[in-house]
């Protein structure tokens, strides 16, 4: 039985230059991505705990 696999080559190719792009960044670039990243993951899980208080919040009621 032969297998018949999708075609992912354009998504390796993206990959392949995000992680060019990627490589061509100074060293503080990258650090202020990951502050960005951080940040970002503070105000999500603020807004997940919330959302889970207002949630728990209405089924006692």
């Amino acid at each position: 039985m032969n297998r018949t696999y999708p075609d992912i080559s354009d998504i390796l190719a993206r990959k392949d230059r995000a992680r060019t792009e990627l490589a061509r960044l100074s060293f503080e670039e990258k650090l202020d991505m990951l502050d960005k990243l951080r940040t970002n993951e503070i105000e999500l899980g603020k807004a997940m705990r919330e959302g889970m208080q207002q949630h728990t919040l209405s089924e006692r009621r």
